[in-house]
């Protein structure tokens, strides 16, 4: 590397840049961990705060808030089962039964090792690979993204993994409910039935804290049992040691789903128009079908923690591979980070790269010191999970019903989407009863518009014939292995009932 490449690096390594490293990594985990205040929305505040620093602080303040937020999400998943971002959602369902085991500390402490190992692995792969698997993500038409968006239904709906066509329900459902709202395409209002605040749709955020965060608190306050937890011991520096080191030593031990994890995240990550959300579930149930022990799933599996956050956090430097190479923003929060590289001079596009070659090794050593920043702080605030895990239902879950309506309303500051959050709380309450995931439902949501727009226009573009979603090389993979993604479950589930 030549000098221009040092002093941009060693940038980074000023008192001011460490000092707002560490503010804004902190800022994002709590912001992560407060249901429905995602990183998205911390990213887009902060930006025009960045105004008054230098272009490299700037990104630190960005980027730190996002990683951060992106990891925070695990936090009160694990806590309360709850997911403070969309991307967490897996990690709650695995995590929460850990810490009804008394294990929250140590998963805590597991999620955080997790999260830094793959946005690192993720991190060599952008450095490595960036130009090859930015194009080959170009090579992704409109009938390969909407086989991907039901690839991620069918995904949810095996998680049900005792009556998979529950999940298959819950998820359609959630892509009806994604239709509601404005046409992509023509401009109409479908579904609205005259109600004003449906005609915008319904928002992920407050549809997400409801199923997830009011329907846990009404659970919790109905059936108190239910939500015991396992006697906490206080944690020493010792222990807390102890269990970083148990840490590190599972992830050897699971080296290979680590690594394959964290290459599935890069790669979603990659493709424009995913996000962590989606490489949290597909890592999730790429483990759950390699595991040797299924049956643990879903009851506090330690593969599945680690899948879901290796991958949630190995996307979050796959996000930057079509950024840098394209100037295309993959998802929101590569939007509003183009956003703020324009108001600091950087003028981005498919010569970004070109003009600005040693860019991406400044991203390269700042998304390191993210990684390791949080890892550090994450540690740290463990023991003080511990403290919150000793307090009653009957006093932290009136809390998580005040944070929930917080977040429900500061997603788009509309007191409709209250409304929304209470109604999917009763509906999440109501599919817990019923033993439904509501997860299939919030990933309908999810991948609603990804897969209408994308049939749609594909139909178009195909002239209205449905050849090119099966003749296409890849959609025909795709195709294929959504068959056999769909038929594998009923078809164990009907030998589950001949045994």
């Amino acid at each position: 590397m030549g000098n221009a490449v040092q002093l941009e690096i060693m940038s980074l390594f000023n008192l001011e840049s460490l000092l707002l490293l560490a503010a804004s990594t902190l800022a994002g985990i709590i912001i992560g961990a407060l249901p429905g205040l995602t990183a998205t929305m911390g990213v887009s505040l902060l930006v025009s705060t960045t105004l008054g620093l230098g272009p490299a602080n700037a990104l630190v303040v960005m980027v730190g808030v996002f990683l951060g937020g992106i990891y925070g999400g695990s936090r009160s998943a694990i806590l309360l089962n709850v997911p403070g971002t969309p991307s967490s959602a897996a990690t709650a369902l695995e995590g929460f039964p850990l810490t009804k085991q008394g294990e929250g500390i140590r998963a805590g402490v597991m999620v955080t090792t997790a999260s830094a190992t793959g946005g690192i692995i993720g991190l060599c792969i952008l450095m490595l690979l960036a130009h090859p698997i930015s194009k080959a993500a170009m090579l992704i038409g409109y009938w390969e993204f909407f086989w991907l968006g039901m690839f991620g239904i069918v995904i949810c709906g095996s998680m049900s993994a005792e009556r998979p066509y529950k999940g298959l329900v819950s998820g359609m459902a959630g892509l009806l409910i994604s239709c509601i709202g404005i046409d992509g395409i023509y401009g109409g209002t479908r579904f609205a039935f005259g109600v004003t605040g449906l005609k915008a749709g319904i928002s992920l955020v407050p549809a997400m804290v409801g199923l997830f965060g009011l329907s846990e608190a009404i659970s919790a306050l109905a059936d108190p049992e239910s939500h015991a937890i396992a006697n906490v011991k206080n944690t020493t520096i010792g222990d807390l040691l102890g269990y970083v080191k148990e840490s590190f030593s599972m992830l050897r031990h699971h080296a290979k789903l680590v690594i394959s994890s964290a290459a599935i995240g890069t790669m979603i990550g990659a493709i424009p128009g995913t996000g962590e959300d989606i490489a949290s579930w597909v890592a999730y149930d790429s483990a759950r079908r390699a595991s040797k022990e299924k049956e643990k799933f879903g009851h506090g599996s330690w593969e599945g923690l680690i899948a879901s956050e290796t991958a949630n956090n190995a996307c979050t430097s796959g996000v930057f591979i079509p950024m840098l190479t394209l100037g295309i923003a993959g998802d929101a929060v590569s939007a509003i980070l183009l956003g703020g590289l324009q108001l600091h001079g950087y003028q981005t596009g498919p010569n970004f790269m070109a003009d600005n070659p040693n860019f991406i090794y400044f991203i390269g050593v700042l998304l390191l010191l993210v990684n390791l920043m949080f890892m550090i702080e994450g540690t740290l605030i463990t023991p003080v999970i511990g403290k919150v895990l000793q307090i009653r239902v009957g006093i932290i879950m009136p809390i998580v019903v005040v944070l929930s309506v917080i977040g429900a309303y500061a997603a788009n500051v509309r007191t409709f989407d209250i409304a929304v959050m209470v109604v999917f709380g009763f509906i999440g309450f109501l599919f817990k009863k019923l033993h439904i995931s509501p997860a299939p439902m919030a990933l309908g949501i999810i991948l609603g518009s990804l897969v209408e727009l994308n049939y749609r226009r594909g139909l178009m573009a195909g002239k209205y014939s449905l050849s090119l979603f099966i003749t296409r090389p890849v959609s025909a993979v795709l195709a294929l292995l959504l068959v056999v993604f769909v038929v594998m479950p009923i078809i164990r589930d009907r030998r589950g009932k001949a045994k």
